[in-house]
């Protein structure tokens, strides 16, 4: 008896959607059971370390030099657009993470599993530097950016714990300010991963 089978690829789609579904599931509950103000009492040692990191001379560095070039918003957009049409890994996006501040936040995130993502903006909101890449180029239209620059009156930010579309993983976004001479240049953001979270609940 010829008993009927599924194409391989209707499988893996349904074991994926699978797998998402109880990622996103398993996210939800654990943004229900976290509150903010919990969150960030759980996060106060890993908001040190970003604010120590934001003032790194290899990002001031990078950030002050992009704000020299005085990129037009209409460039920005335009950049902004070629990078979310492309899930490829661009000559522009390696170049992000190949340049020395990349490199950086490349070892910072390899370094600890507590850790997703870093990525780096001028004082428009544009990238200057990501590890991994991130899903737009342009961050200066999101809370992450616009909570923590603060037209320049900048602080510190951390977003609500949701899925990260650029990792596919849940974690919180801290946003801290990129500070020269006392005057907010960018915004550094780090993801911290859900798994962090859970072991400093326990």
């Amino acid at each position: 008896m010829n008993i009927p089978t599924a194409p391989v690829d209707t499988i893996l789609k349904v074991v994926a959607l699978a797998v998402l579904w109880l990622a996103g599931t398993a996210g939800a509950a654990a943004q229900e059971q976290i509150p903010q103000e919990e969150l960030e009492g759980l996060l106060k040692v890993k908001i040190r370390t970003v604010q120590h990191l934001a003032l790194n001379p290899v990002l001031v560095r990078a950030t002050r030099q992009q704000n020299r070039v005085g990129l037009t918003l209409d460039e920005i957009k335009r950049r902004d657009d070629a990078w979310r049409g492309s899930k490829e890994l661009t000559p522009f996006k390696r170049s992000q993470q190949e340049s020395r501040a990349g490199k950086l936040l490349k070892r910072f995130v390899d370094r600890s599993v507590s850790f997703n993502e870093a990525f780096l903006t001028d004082v428009q909101g544009a990238n200057v530097a990501a590890y991994p890449a991130t899903s737009d180029y342009w961050q200066g239209d999101e809370d992450k950016w616009i909570e923590s620059y603060r037209g320049g009156d900048s602080r510190i930010f951390i977003g609500p714990l949701e899925l990260d579309d650029s990792t596919q993983t849940y974690a919180v976004q801290i946003s801290a300010p990129v500070l020269d001479r006392d005057r907010s240049i960018g915004i550094l953001v780090v993801g911290v991963t859900i798994s962090y979270l859970e072991a400093r609940r326990r």
